[in-house]
C-alpha cells in the first residue's frame, strides 16, 4: 500500500537527473561502489527531496530548470505539508493560517510549474516547525514519523521514478530544522534501501531500481559570509552575528559538484514569489540588489555522499560518469 500522492502538474517538459557520488576531503569519506552498476535505458533522472513548499527554490531551483529543459526526468519530493509556517502578505492571516497546508500546496504548485518540474509527490506527513516547537511532538509530523516507514515510502517513490541522482541534505540538514535532519535520514537510506530488497520486497507493479549518484545539497561558507557582509553593510545584523557566519556552512573545499545556475536567477525568484504565504515583501530575500543575486543564489553546490560510476573529484553536472543524456 503506497501512501504518497502526486500532484497533477501538466503540461511542463520532463527531465531526467543524476546524483554525483564520491566525495571529497574535509571529513566525508570516499564511497563509490562500481561491481554491480545497472546503466538502464529510458526514463530516469533527478530526484530532489525537500522538506517543506518553498525548500526546492533556493538550494535546487537551478538545477531543476537546468535539467528540465535539457530533457531530463525531474521529480522533486516534499516531505511535509508546511503547516508550521508563518502568513504573510495575507490582509487575513488568521483566517489563512488553519489552512496553510492547503495554501501552501497550491504555492508549491505554482512554484514547480514556473521551475518546469513535471512530476512531484507529498510524503505525507504534517510540518513539525522548528526545533523545540509543540509541533515536534505533533503525531502526524515527520519528526515523529517512523522511520522505516517514512524510508518505506521514499523507496516507493525512487523505484516508481528510477532516478539515476538523487539530492537531499546534509546530517545537519542545513541548518538544524528537524524535517531537514529527517529528509537526510530518510532519503539517505531509502537511496540504499530501494535495493534492498530483504528490507523493502517489491511490490506489485514495481521494479528493482538502484540510483547511481547520491548528493548532499549545501551552502558553501564563502557565499553565506557574502550574504552575511551584505546584510551587515545595510545594518540588518549585528557584528557578533557576522562573526558566526564566518564559521557557518560548508567549507568551500568539502564541494564536489558546482552549477553554475546564473542564467536561472530570474526563474528563482519568480518561483520564490509563488510562496506567497512565507516570504515577506521586506525580507532579505525580496530587498537583496539584483546585482548581488547572481553571486548570492547563481551557483548551487552539492557534496557527492555516494557514486556507483567513476567520477572525477570535481564535477560540473550532477550527471557525470551516468552515460549518454537526452538529446
Amino acid at each position: 500500500m503506497t501512501h504518497f500522492t502526486e500532484s497533477g502538474l501538466q503540461g511542463f517538459p520532463g527531465n531526467t537527473g543524476d546524483q554525483p557520488g564520491g566525495d571529497q576531503p574535509g571529513g566525508v569519506g570516499r564511497m563509490t561502489h562500481t561491481a554491480t552498476v545497472l546503466m538502464w535505458a529510458g526514463v530516469s533522472g533527478l530526484l530532489s527531496f525537500h522538506a517543506h513548499p518553498d525548500d526546492e527554490v533556493m538550494s535546487t531551483g537551478g538545477a531543476l530548470v537546468t535539467y528540465a529543459k535539457a530533457g531530463e526526468q525531474v521529480v522533486v519530493v516534499t516531505a511535509t505539508d508546511g503547516a508550521e509556517g508563518e502568513v504573510h502578505n495575507y490582509p487575513n492571516p488568521e483566517e489563512i493560517a488553519p489552512k496553510l497546508a492547503e495554501v501552501r500546496a497550491a504555492e508549491l504548485a505554482e512554484s514547480l510549474s514556473i521551475l518546469g518540474v513535471k512530476h512531484h509527490a507529498f510524503l505525507g506527513y504534517r510540518d513539525s516547525g522548528m526545533m523545540g516547537w509543540e509541533g515536534n511532538s505533533h503525531p502526524d509530523s515527520f519528526w515523529q514519523a517512523d522511520f522505516m516507514e517514512a524510508v518505506g515510502r521514499m523507496v516507493r517513490l525512487i523505484r516508481r521514478y528510477q532516478p539515476e541522482v538523487m539530492t537531499v541534505y546534509d546530517a545537519f540538514g542545513g541548518y538544524g530544522h528537524p524535517d531537514h535532519i529527517n529528509v537526510h535520514r530518510v532519503g539517505t537510506a531509502a537511496f540504499f534501501g530501494a535495493s534492498d530488497l530483504g528490507r523493502f520486497p517489491l511490490e506489485e507493479g514495481e521494479e528493482f531500481w538502484e540510483p547511481l549518484k547520491l548528493y548532499w545539497s549545501v551552502w558553501p561558507r564563502s557565499r553565506v559570509v557574502a550574504y552575511a557582509e551584505l546584510e551587515f553593510s545595510r545594518g540588518e545584523m549585528s557584528e557578533e552575528d557576522l562573526e558566526k557566519a564566518h564559521h557557518a556552512g560548508t567549507p568551500d573545499r568539502d564541494i564536489s559538484c558546482t552549477l553554475d545556475v546564473r542564467d536561472c536567477v530570474p526563474t528563482k525568484m519568480a518561483a520564490l514569489q509563488a510562496h506567497r504565504s512565507q516570504i515577506p515583501a521586506d525580507s532579505s530575500w525580496m530587498s537583496t540588489p539584483d546585482e548581488y543575486l547572481p553571486r548570492m543564489i547563481g551557483w548551487e553546490t552539492f557534496i557527492r555522499v555516494f557514486s556507483r560510476v567513476e567520477t572525477p573529484y570535481r564535477e560540473d553536472d550532477l550527471f557525470t560518469g551516468c552515460g549518454e543524456r537526452p538529446a
